[in-house]
């Protein structure tokens, strides 16, 4: 692996540093949006056959990278529990996630990517409300969609934040680090 690998369709380690030198946050921005919709979004939402659960794993997945982008973090190793507290204390409509004991990390989350089921008696569906906590229902394609809107909100923020922007190259400095051969 080299310089040369892309981080998206349309930008390589090489392109990508020299955007940053540059601080072309705008270009960043859209560099950000594009590798997430193309290893996220599209191909869940492009697929003719979508499951709940293949959806609600890849919401996951964006869960806590995107919490590793906010809070600037090389990995998230022993700290996933931790990551999606972080992500479901945050002002966006997931928040109705968090809670008591942890239930969506330890009935969803590890629930699906350690034993491919939900666990505590949770429903995974794609419709109705994104949670109906009476019926324990949530709506993965709901959640999919609400998370598609906060990164593109994360990369309107990373445009005017400091903090966001240093954390952000701090990731990304770990991004690139693992594309490159030592």
């Amino acid at each position: 692996m080299s310089e040369s690998t892309k981080l998206s369709s349309s930008t390589t380690v090489a392109q990508y540093r020299k955007l940053e030198a540059a601080g072309d946050r705008e270009a960043i921005g859209n560099f950000f949006i594009e590798r997430f919709d193309e290893r996220y979004f599209r191909p869940v939402e492009d697929s003719l056959s979508k499951h709940g659960f293949t959806v609600l794993a890849v919401a996951c997945l964006v869960i806590e990278t995107l919490e590793s982008f906010y809070q600037g973090r090389l990995d998230t190793k022993k700290a996933s529990a931790q990551m999606f507290r972080d992500f479901l204390a945050r002002d966006t409509p997931l928040k109705v996630l968090a809670g008591e004991n942890d239930w969506f990390y330890k009935d969803i989350r590890c629930g699906i990517l350690h034993q491919s089921e939900s666990r505590g008696g949770w429903r995974i569906l794609r419709a109705g409300p994104l949670l109906d906590a009476k019926a324990k229902a949530i709506n993965a394609t709901a959640i999919l969609r609400t998370l598609r809107s906060e990164v593109r909100q994360y990369a309107q923020w990373i445009q005017k934040d400091e903090e966001l922007w240093k954390n952000f190259c701090k990731k990304m400095g770990g991004v690139c680090a693992n594309c490159v051969a030592p």
